[in-house]
C-alpha cells in the first residue's frame, strides 16, 4: 500500500471514530427441544391470549403499562423523569393493581384462575411427556402449518415438527433475525449449518438447554472463547475490527423463579431467586475481570421489570433501554399473562456508548407460523 492510500485509510478511520459507530445485537430463547413443548405451548397460548385480550383489554393494557413504568423507575438516570414515573406509580395505585393482576391462580378470587384452568384444559403440564394438546382448533392450526412446510407427510408429528422448526430457523436467521451479534438460549436443536455463511457460531457443549453466540465474521473477530458459565450462560470476547474496540458478550438463560416478586421456599426460607441472582452476579464479576470497552448481556432473565433481580444489573452499572419497543416476550404459563422477561443490557467505559431497542417486527409472540419458540426475540442497537 502506498503512502497516499495509507493516509486515506487513517483519515477514514479517524473520521469514523469521531462520528461514532454502531452495531446491532439480538437475543432469542429458541424454545428448547424436550418433545417441542415450548413450541406447542406457544400454539396454545396464541389462541388463549387472543381470547383474553378480547375479554379483558383494560387489564391486559394495564399489565403492560405497569411493567414499563417499573422499568423506567429502575433504569432512568434523569431525576425529573424518574420522579414523574414514581408519582404516576403512586397516584394510580400501581402497587395494588400489580398485586391484583399477578395474583396466584390457586387463590379463589384470582382473576387468573379461570385462564389457568383453560390453559390446563388445552395442553398437558410441562412436567408431562408426551405433550398432548386437547384443543381441536389448536391441533388443526398446527397440522395445517406442518403440512405447509413438510413434503413427507408419512412422518409422525414429532418428526414433522422437528423438520418444520429446522426450516423455519434457517429462514429466520437468514431473513428476520440477522443482526451483527446473536445471543441464543435453549438452542438445543440448532447448529451452525442453520446460519448464513457470514456468521461464526459457538455453542456450549451441553446436551440440553444450550446457550450460544453467533457473530458477523466481517465485522467481529474472536479474541477469547470464554465459554460456559455455571451451565447457565456462554460468553465470548470479540474484537470490533471496524474500531479496534473489545466487546464482551454473554448469552444467558437464568434460572427461573416467580417473575414478579421474591418468594421464600417452604422449609428453608431461602429466596426462590437466589440461584438465578447468583448466576447474573457471576457473569458480572467475570466481565469485571476481563479487558473490554463494551460489556453486553443478552438473556432470558426469567423475571419482569418488577423483580429485584434487575437491580443487580442496575447496581453494577448496566443500562437497559426503558423507553423503546418494550413488547412482551413470553406468556407466563401460570398466571397466563404476557410479560417481558428477555433483556439486553450494556455497560461501557466509553462515555458515548448507548443502547436502543429495535423492534423484531416479523417474528410474533406465540405465532407458530413465524416463530420457532414460545419467546419473542428482542434486538438492540449499540451506539458508541
Amino acid at each position: 500500500m502506498n503512502c497516499f492510500n495509507i493516509f486515506l485509510s487513517c483519515l477514514f478511520l479517524s473520521i469514523s471514530l469521531l462520528s461514532g459507530t454502531e452495531f446491532t445485537i439480538g437475543s432469542y430463547n429458541c424454545g428448547g427441544l424436550s418433545d417441542h413443548y415450548d413450541y406447542l405451548r406457544a400454539a396454545s397460548m396464541e389462541k388463549l391470549m387472543q381470547e383474553r385480550h378480547i375479554v379483558e383489554p383494560e387489564y391486559m393494557s394495564l399489565n403492560e403499562k405497569i411493567q414499563k413504568i417499573a422499568l423506567k423507575i429502575l433504569f432512568s438516570n434523569d431525576p425529573v423523569e424518574k420522579n414523574l414515573a414514581k408519582e404516576e406509580w403512586d397516584q394510580k395505585n400501581y402497587d395494588k393493581h400489580f398485586e391484583f393482576l399477578t395474583e396466584a391462580p390457586t387463590n379463589v378470587n384470582s382473576i387468573n384462575k379461570s385462564w389457568n384452568n383453560k390453559a390446563e384444559r388445552m395442553i398437558t403440564s410441562y412436567q408431562v411427556r408426551p405433550v398432548t394438546i386437547y384443543d381441536e382448533k389448536v391441533n388443526q392450526m398446527i397440522d395445517e402449518h406442518l403440512s405447509d412446510l413438510n413434503r413427507m407427510s408419512d412422518r409422525n408429528r414429532q418428526e414433522q415438527i422437528q423438520e418444520a422448526r429446522k426450516m423455519m430457523a434457517m429462514r429466520i436467521f437468514a431473513n428476520h433475525f440477522n443482526y451483527d451479534i446473536l445471543c441464543l438460549q435453549e438452542a438445543d436443536y440448532l447448529d451452525s449449518s442453520m446460519f448464513p455463511e457470514t456468521y461464526e457460531v459457538l455453542f456450549t457443549e451441553r446436551e440440553r438447554s444450550k446457550n450460544g453466540i453467533a457473530w458477523n465474521k466481517e465485522r467481529f473477530e474472536l479474541v477469547n472463547p470464554i465459554g460456559d458459565i455455571l451451565g447457565r450462560a456462554f460468553a465470548v470476547q470479540l474484537l470490533d475490527m471496524e474500531t479496534g474496540k473489545i466487546v464482551l458478550i454473554a448469552s444467558g438463560h437464568i434460572t427461573g423463579c416467580n417473575p414478579y416478586r421474591i418468594e421464600k421456599k417452604l422449609g428453608t426460607g431461602k429466596s426462590d431467586s437466589a440461584k438465578g441472582d447468583n448466576e447474573i452476579q457471576t457473569i458480572i464479576d467475570l466481565f469485571n475481570n476481563q479487558e473490554a470497552d463494551l460489556m453486553i448481556i443478552g438473556m432470558d432473565s426469567n423475571v419482569t421489570s418488577l423483580h429485584p433481580r434487575l437491580n443487580i444489573l442496575k447496581d453494577a452499572g448496566y443500562k437497559i433501554d426503558y423507553e423503546n419497543y418494550l413488547e412482551p416476550t413470553c406468556t407466563n404459563p401460570y398466571q397466563v399473562l404476557n410479560t417481558r422477561i428477555d433483556w439486553i443490557c450494556l455497560k461501557s467505559n466509553l462515555d458515548n456508548a448507548s443502547i436502543v431497542n429495535i423492534p423484531v417486527l416479523s417474528i410474533g409472540l406465540n405465532n407458530i407460523k413465524t416463530n420457532i419458540s414460545d419467546h419473542k426475540p428482542i434486538a438492540a442497537k449499540i451506539n458508541y
